[in-house]
């Protein structure tokens, strides 16, 4: 039988991961011994605070690839994308983006849930079971997050990258990916786990029991509908971490570094 679309791309992806993990075991060890000062830490365009979880830099072998796809990331949301964003801010208020972004977040309650259970987290766990209950219910499908007036019963943000991260895997080593954006080996890995946990996959993926009908790229077509519509928002936390910096490259880069570790430490 001639491999599909989706298969050829999920054998793809394993390979990748593979070659790149091959890659840090011969090149990451150059860049952990690298002994030149490294920038400061950044989150949302300031330095890192007491408190934030600040260790030794992640390996970058593939500057090359990775200072590539971070300059074209750049041009397509910062040059293309900004304006059309705009427009959306113009032609859909405020209130109406955050309602769909909060039908998303609750139809992929699956992705935190099982990561906050395969992390024994079970208080994390019953509190997304309890935004899920409270807000398909009440909140129309998750419409409005009447969930979120409960101080513990505030959105969390477990995925597989931390699960991993929980059970004492290495971030590995730096990597940015189109349209994507920053990433690392483990976060990469993790992108699998959480497609697996993800509705969207067995609904219209190659799975899918409707497939003649429901084609496997409209999960892809959901999920660029959800980016775009958090677009507005994102630009301006983009632009945060990036307009201050000489180097919004690195600066970037630190970002997210910090931000996962904490995201695995908490």
């Amino acid at each position: 039988m001639p491999m599909t679309t989706t298969r050829k791309f999920l054998f793809s992806l394993v390979l990748l991961i593979g070659v790149l993990a091959f890659t840090d075991a011969h090149a990451g060890m150059e860049s952990q011994d690298d002994s030149s000062p490294s920038a400061p830490t950044v989150i949302n365009g300031k330095p890192a605070v007491s408190g934030e979880v600040a260790t030794a830099p992640v390996p970058d072998p593939l500057y090359g690839w990775n200072k590539f796809w971070f300059t074209f990331n750049d041009v397509f949301y910062s040059r293309l994308m900004r304006p059309l964003a705009k427009g959306y801010v113009v032609i859909m208020p405020k209130k109406a983006r955050t309602g769909l972004a909060n039908i998303y977040n609750n139809f992929t309650f699956p992705i935190r849930f099982l990561n906050s259970l395969l992390q024994l987290n079970f208080v994390k766990a019953s509190r997304e079971f309890g935004r899920f209950f409270i807000n398909s219910t009440f909140g129309m499908a998750g419409l409005m997050d009447l969930a979120k007036s409960d101080p513990n019963l505030q959105p969390g943000n477990e995925d597989f990258g931390q699960t991993l991260g929980h059970y004492g895997m290495t971030e590995g080593f730096y990597i940015v990916w189109p349209f994507l954006g920053p990433s690392n080996l483990r976060d990469t890995i993790g992108m699998a786990g959480d497609a697996a946990a993800n509705p969207l996959t067995w609904i219209f993926g190659p799975w899918s029991a409707h497939d003649d009908y429901n084609p496997w790229y409209w999960s892809y077509i959901i999920k660029a509908g959800d980016t775009f519509n958090r677009l507005p928002e994102t630009l301006d936390e983009y632009d945060a971490i990036t307009k201050p910096a000489i180097e919004p490259y690195t600066a970037m880069k630190d970002a997210y570094i910090q931000y996962r570790r904490n995201a695995v430490a908490h």
